[in-house]
This record gives C-alpha cells, sequence and structure tokens, in this order.
C-alpha cells in the first residue's frame, strides 16, 4: 500500500476519532446505550482501520518498512494525545472514583482505610467529626458496606489527589489521572522497548496505543489497571536486562496496585529455576511486606481479604462459565449457588494455572508476556466479575504476544454497558453469551491456525 495513502487514512481515522472521545467521555452517560454502543462501534471500526493500515500483511515476517511519520514513537505521542483529550473529564462510566477519593481523605486524616466500612464511619461521623467524609461522596459510592479492596500502591495515589485538593472531588480526580496518564506514558515506552528487544514489529504497539477500551476506561473512568499494566511490564522489562532480584521491586509494585500478579508467582519456575524463583519471590513478599507497612495490622489483613473473598462470592457481572454453573445450580437447587461455586471455580482456575504451567513449552522471559495473558484469561473464564477494565492487562500483554482475541474482546465489552440503561442494573444476558461465544470462537480459531512470527 502506497506510504503516502497509509499516512492519510490513518490520521483521518485518528481526527474524526477525537470528537467521538470527547461525545463518549464529556455527553454521554452510561444509561444512554444507544448512543454509547454507537461511540464505540465507529471508535472501533477507526482503530481497525488504523490497524489494517500500520500492521504487517500476511506475507510478512517481521514487518514492513514504515516512514518517519508512521514511527512507533509518533504512535506513543498520538496515544498520549488521545489520553490528554480525555484527562479533564469526570468519569462518566464508572462510579468508583468516589470511593477513590474516600479512602485518600481518610489517609489525610491518618485513618487506614481499611479498618471501617463508610457506612460504619457514616454513623460514627454523627457524633465525631472527620474532616472531609460528605454525603455526596457517601452516596454516590456503589459498596458502602464493604471494606476497601484496594492495595497499598492505589491509596497512595489516593492520598495524593486528596493532599492536593482536600475539598474538591474534580480536583482530586484531576490529580489520581495524571498520575495513571503517567504510567500509561511509561507503559507506552516499555511496550516499544518490549518489543525492540523482543525483536517483533514494532508497530504492534497501535494495538495497546489507540485501543479505544484501553483510553476510555483507563483515562476517561480512572481505573487503575494501568498501574498494574505499568509494572507488569517494567517486571519483564527488568527481568530481560538485569539479575531476577532487580525485579522482585516492580513486581511487588504490581501486586500492591492488584492481588492479581500472585497468579504468576508458577511461571517464574520453570524460567529461573526453583532456587532463584523462592529468592525472588521471598525478595517480593518483604517488599510487599514494607508497601503495607504503613497501613498494617490485624484488623488491616482480615478487613482486606474478607473484602476480597466477599467481591468474589457476593458480585456478578459480565461472568462466562460462572454463569452457566449458575444457571445448573437454579435447575438443580432452585437457588443462587453463588457461595460454594465461587470457591469450587477458583479451585478449578488454581488447578488449571498448574496445568499450563506443566504443559507450558520452551518457557522463558521472553514469552512470559504471553504465558501471563493465557494464566489471566484462564482465571477471567472462572470469574464470577470481569469488568470491561480488566481486559486491558490482556490488551498490553497481546501486544507482546501473536495472538489477537483479547483485541476482538475489548471491541465487544461495551456491549456490557446494557446492563446501566436503568438503575435496576439487569445484565442482558443474551448479550452476555453473544460476547462469549464469539470471543472463544475467535480463540479456538487463533489456536488452530499456525502462527506466522516466533516469540522468542
Amino acid at each position: 500500500m502506497n506510504f503516502r495513502y497509509t499516512s492519510v487514512g490513518f490520521y483521518a481515522c485518528v481526527g474524526v476519532s477525537i470528537p467521538l472521545y470527547i461525545g463518549l467521555i464529556y455527553f454521554t452517560p452510561r444509561s444512554e446505550f444507544t448512543w454509547l454502543i454507537s461511540e464505540f462501534g465507529v471508535l472501533f471500526l477507526l482503530y481497525f482501520i488504523s490497524l489494517w493500515l500500520l500492521l504487517p500483511d500476511k506475507t510478512s515476517q517481521v514487518t514492513k518498512p514504515i516512514p518517519f511519520y508512521l514511527s512507533p514513537t509518533l504512535l506513543i505521542g498520538i496515544g498520549i494525545l488521545l489520553r490528554l483529550v480525555l484527562l479533564p473529564a469526570t468519569p462518566n462510566l464508572s462510579d468508583d472514583y468516589f470511593r477513590f477519593i474516600w479512602d485518600g481523605r481518610l489517609l489525610t486524616q491518618g485513618i487506614p482505610p481499611f479498618l471501617y466500612t463508610p457506612e460504619q464511619l457514616i454513623e460514627l461521623s454523627k457524633s465525631v467529626k472527620i474532616e472531609g467524609l460528605s454525603e455526596e461522596l457517601f452516596k454516590g459510592m456503589n459498596s458502602p458496606g464493604y471494606f476497601t479492596i484496594y492495595p497499598p500502591v492505589n491509596q497512595l495515589i489516593f492520598w495524593l489527589g486528596a493532599i492536593s485538593s482536600p475539598h474538591s472531588i474534580q480536583g482530586s480526580i484531576w490529580v489520581m489521572k495524571f498520575c495513571l496518564l503517567l504510567a500509561e506514558i511509561g507503559t507506552l515506552f516499555l511496550l516499544k522497548n518490549l518489543l525492540s528487544h523482543l525483536k517483533l514489529p514494532s508497530v504492534w504497539i497501535a494495538l495497546y496505543a489507540l485501543n479505544p477500551l484501553v483510553i476510555v476506561e483507563l483515562n476517561g473512568n480512572l481505573h487503575f489497571e494501568a498501574l498494574l499494566i505499568f509494572f507488569l511490564l517494567l517486571t519483564i522489562w527488568t527481568l530481560l536486562k538485569y539479575p531476577y532480584w532487580v525485579a522482585s521491586l516492580p513486581f511487588a509494585l504490581a501486586i500492591a496496585s492488584k492481588l492479581l500478579p500472585l497468579m504468576f508467582f508458577p511461571l517464574f519456575i520453570r524460567r529461573l529455576g526453583w532456587g532463584k524463583t523462592i529468592g525472588f519471590s521471598l525478595l517480593s513478599f518483604l517488599w510487599l511486606g514494607l508497601m503495607f507497612l504503613p497501613l498494617l495490622d490485624l484488623n488491616t489483613l482480615f478487613h482486606l481479604f474478607e473484602s476480597v473473598g466477599l467481591y468474589f462470592q457476593s458480585f456478578e457481572f459480565n461472568a462466562s462459565m460462572y454463569y452457566l454453573v449458575r444457571w445448573w445450580g437454579y435447575q438443580e437447587y432452585g437457588y443462587n449457588i453463588i457461595q460454594s461455586a465461587g470457591k469450587n471455580l477458583a479451585a478449578i482456575v488454581f488447578v488449571l494455572i498448574w496445568v499450563f504451567v506443566v504443559l507450558e513449552k520452551q518457557p522463558q522471559i521472553g514469552n512470559l508476556p504471553n504465558a501471563m495473558m493465557w494464566i489471566l484469561l484462564i482465571y477471567f473464564t472462572g470469574a464470577s466479575i470481569v469488568h470491561p477494565w480488566y481486559v486491558c492487562t490482556l490488551v498490553a500483554l497481546c501486544s507482546l504476544s501473536s495472538y489477537r482475541f483479547p483485541i476482538l474482546w475489548t471491541a465487544l465489552l461495551p456491549l456490557t454497558y446494557f446492563t446501566y440503561i436503568t438503575e435496576a442494573y439487569t445484565e442482558n444476558l443474551w448479550l452476555v453469551g453473544l460476547e462469549y461465544v464469539l470471543l472463544w470462537s475467535f480463540i479456538a480459531w487463533e489456536l488452530w491456525k499456525p502462527k506466522q512470527i516466533k516469540i522468542s
């Protein structure tokens, strides 16, 4: 394809997408499903056209040469620009930020956010005034009866948002968004360096840099997977370039952003050996303990793990295998078996992760992103909750892999916003079924078709 037409077509897609992002994030409430899905649909259409213009053709083993005006550095710049467009916006598709600000304001008052639920504190504030805990924040929260589930790195960002803007919700949002923007910029440059080091096509960075769901959920809706992704990629980069013990710090930071990376420890056994894996794990937990130390007491740990357990045994959203098990439970017992189903599926996921680890072919640091991607897919398949922003981590990992099913998944996930049409928050299970039938059909096709580019 002529480079001139490629560049004109690509920049036309970028130019058209900017007002669509503005309309989606600034002016479209999540209850307006028709508008929301239409805007997402056009954004993904432009995204896929951009990928078609940029990515290697079927006959290329590495990549076709690209001119400077479509270079990876410029793609990073465009990715940053699209994220900057959403920086001033108050999240309109998620209300999680109320809890972020609540936790941050507690920290500014010297109150560990793990000790009390918001309901307990609101009751307590009737007799003892607690600065910053307003009715507006309390009413905006979606789970005021639960202890917070956000680990130390997130809490640090919450504190920065609260301390820098103690009386303004919007000001706190801007500060937290800026922190996530810095993490996203770091992620983009890490992807560029990792692609170069692994001798993969440099334009694969566009898979993550331009993905509409990633941009909307992380930078528009203020979700902290941005930190998890940055620290995971930093862990991989550090393992490739430095002694294994150096990588224990960014890996601990990844866990302290979200507990999910705990599942990845088995992946290091065949890559580092048992001795180094034990040392890596001990160092990681040492760093993690230091990060928890300012918030640490027995109640903190108890409430944190209690909340995590209740979260996965009480909430349901956009699940796949879990919904099939739940349906069977209704047929067999006549009621929702979430308590037992959650535990049993977690046990199955644990076993499947170890099966994957044992059967994995030629494990090495270079294909660690690919392995992490499959581990997360196993986990999400058994989970009772799969929010759209959870899949953003898969997009980053698949940018360093030859599999593309996470890209399709991100295009299907906006269908889940049907749930918010009314305040009853009722899912359309036909849409959920369509999502997973298409996803797993594509996964089956990707597993069947031969890979053209080997990742080493």
